[in-house]
Order: C-alpha cells, then structure tokens, then sequence
C-alpha cells in the first residue's frame, strides 16, 4: 500500500510539474523576435542595394545571432518555425546575391585600377625625358577609368583609395 500511494503522490506531482511547466517567452516575444529578424534581413538587403562591398562576417554573425535567438523563442512556444525558415531562405538569397555583386564589383575595380595604373607607369617614364603629365593628357580609356574610380571612391578598398590618391595627385600636380 506504501508504495501505491507513494507511486500515485509521486504521479501526482510530476502531472502538476508538467501542468504547471511555464513558458520562458510569450507571444508578444515571438512577434518581436520574429519583426526583428525580419527588420535586419531588409536592412542587409538594402545595404546590398546602395553599397556593393560588405564585411559578410560581422553581418552573418548578427544574423545568426537573431535567428539563433529567435529559434529558441519558437522552440520554447512549441510553434512551427515556417516564418523564419521563409526569412531565412530570403536572407540566404540577398547574400549569395550581394557577395556576388561584390565580386563583380571589386573586380571592376581592379580592372579600372589596373588600367590606371598601366598608363601612369607607361607615361611617367616620359616625365624624366621632360614630357608632363597633367589630367588633360589622359587617354580616353584611362579617363574612363579614372571617373569611375572617383564616382566609386568610398567603395574601393582601402589599398585601391591609396593607389588613386597617389596617381591623382602626381597628375594633379604636373
């Protein structure tokens, strides 16, 4: 009989632990991790719009740290995740998208970088025979180059800024 009724209290309160088992987060925290999620997902997409080259690592980073977050508040409410599985299937595409704008991006610069500085070494040789070099006596092509390097400037990586500046201001100069 003991163990009957030891059995049936010990019953008893593991149904009420269960009955009584609270939830971590609500439904309103479910709504906002789910809006927040959603927010930076379209930051990073306009982000990607305006400005070609991204640090991937720091953006992925908080991305996994608000879907991580958000995964737990699901889990917790023991609701279906399709919501963000569908933001994350976004995010997903608006990534491999803008790394590959990126790409396409740095080496357009690189090209237009290269044909900078290939007339400046060709031409500058001249310099030491007494020819000048001034902006007036660029090539078309370089001109080219050299506009789009500019319209660009705040994009270029940090060693492509460098390399500009120093071209421009010895044409500038001449």
């Amino acid at each position: 009989m003991k163990t009957k009724s030891t059995l049936l209290i010990g019953g008893a309160i593991l149904v009420s632990a269960f009955a009584c088992e609270t939830k971590q987060y609500s439904e309103q925290d479910k709504k906002e991790v789910t809006s927040s999620l959603q927010s930076y997902v379209d930051s990073v997409e306009t982000a990607v719009q305006i400005i070609p080259v991204h640090n991937w690592t720091v953006i992925e980073e908080r991305y996994d740290s608000l879907d991580s977050h958000a995964e737990k508040v699901y889990e917790d409410l023991n609701v279906d995740d399709q919501e963000i599985e569908t933001i994350e299937d976004r995010y997903e595409k608006i990534v491999e998208n803008g790394k590959n704008e990126q790409q396409v991006f740095e080496e357009k610069a690189d090209m237009h970088m290269k044909n900078v500085e290939t007339w400046w070494n060709k031409t500058s040789e001249n310099i030491e025979t007494g020819t000048k070099n001034t902006i007036e006596d660029v090539e078309d092509a370089t001109q080219e180059s050299l506009t789009w390097l500019e319209k660009n400037f705040e994009k270029l990586s940090k060693e492509s800024q460098e390399k500009y500046d120093e071209i421009r201001k010895s044409l500038e100069k001449d």
